[in-house]
């Protein structure tokens, strides 16, 4: 049986990280449902602690969640949240343009370069990617009503890992950026534009999740000041007339229902939903693990049901990957 919980959503107006305020609740024993967003971050990053200026504008959302899992199922909810962000995104945005949101592996938002008029693609080659959110004085708190399960006791796998101490925080981000080659120019020739990122960590015997979605983008000063290799698309672009409260709204909707399928299931039943809006298949890839060694390469053929992305080797066989970055071959 499951019971309802009601996101609690604390909007602040500044913050460090959204990230830092849901690892401290954590370490406080807040209970499940907490998400915090922020509506400028001075300190936000992603995986591998990579950090961006996140300037208003963008969504920096970050989740509190206390699953019962199996520790080896953990690392597969951030492809729930890219398939969560995904939903709720596609029902903000006209049909065609909904089409070519695509989830990258293993977690973030895509669109094809292709798939958008060359004016744009001009005007966003200017501009630096936001940070997935993290975040001062609280100013609204909102409660979005959702049905999770309550599962009592902790499976053995994550027992370990969720009794961590509180200064202790494992970063459980499936390590992995589609990058282009070297000696292919990212913004001149870029094969896809960032459209949100995720970040998973463990910590205090909980669940940190991190959103970040680029809404609308920032004026020049700002836009300045914000990093990142990737090249951004943002909502507008794609046709979205709203604000980044409505996609708070929907990412939390979105979210719930795919959670508490995760939950009772693990991801085996998500993976086709995933490889419908997958990016990566059929490409060509390299993979390297953090020091930029390969350790695999082939054609992108799946994401299985454990999460992991599938390659084709040149001589036929098929080889798993759970973590690294996919350079394009």
């Amino acid at each position: 049986m499951s019971e309802p919980l009601a996101f609690r959503l604390r909007v602040l107006d500044e913050v460090t990280s959204t990230n830092d305020e849901v690892k401290r609740a954590l370490e406080a024993g807040e209970p499940e449902g907490l998400a915090v967003s922020a509506r400028r971050q001075t300190g936000g990053y992603g995986r591998q602690g990579r950090t961006w200026a996140s300037p208003e504008g963008g969504l920096y959302l970050s989740l509190l969640l206390r699953p019962s899992v199996d520790a080896a199922l953990l690392p597969t909810l951030s492809l729930v949240t890219a398939l969560a962000v995904r939903r709720a995104v596609a029902g903000l945005l006209p049909a065609e343009a909904a089409e070519s949101v695509l989830v990258k592996w293993p977690n973030d938002l895509v669109v094809p370069a292709a798939a958008r008029p060359p004016e744009l693609l001009d005007a966003a080659a200017g501009r630096g990617t936001r940070s997935r959110g993290d975040a001062g004085d609280s100013r609204t708190e909102v409660r979005f009503a959702s049905a999770i399960p309550t599962i009592s006791g902790t499976t053995d796998g994550l027992a370990d890992l969720l009794r961590q101490p509180a200064s202790s925080s494992s970063h459980l981000r499936r390590e992995g950026a589609l990058c282009e080659r070297p000696d292919q120019p990212a913004v001149a020739q870029p094969v896809f534009r960032k459209l949100c990122g995720i970040s998973l960590e463990a910590h205090a015997g909980g669940v940190c999740v991190g959103i970040g979605v680029n809404v609308e983008p920032p004026d020049a000063v700002d836009a300045a000041a914000v990093g990142g290799k990737n090249v951004p698309v943002y909502l507008p672009e794609l046709g979205f007339e709203g604000n980044v409260d409505d996609v708070a709204a929907a990412v939390l909707h979105a979210f719930a229902p795919l959670y508490r399928a995760w939950l009772a299931e693990g991801f085996a039943p998500l993976a086709g939903e995933y490889a419908a809006h997958a990016s990566l298949t059929g490409r060509s890839v390299r993979m390297v693990n953090r020091a930029g060694e390969p350790v695999a390469e082939g054609t992108v053929a799946s994401v299985d049901a454990f999460g992991r992305l599938v390659l084709r080797a040149s001589d036929g066989s098929r080889v798993p990957v759970a973590s690294g970055e996919a350079h394009l071959v």
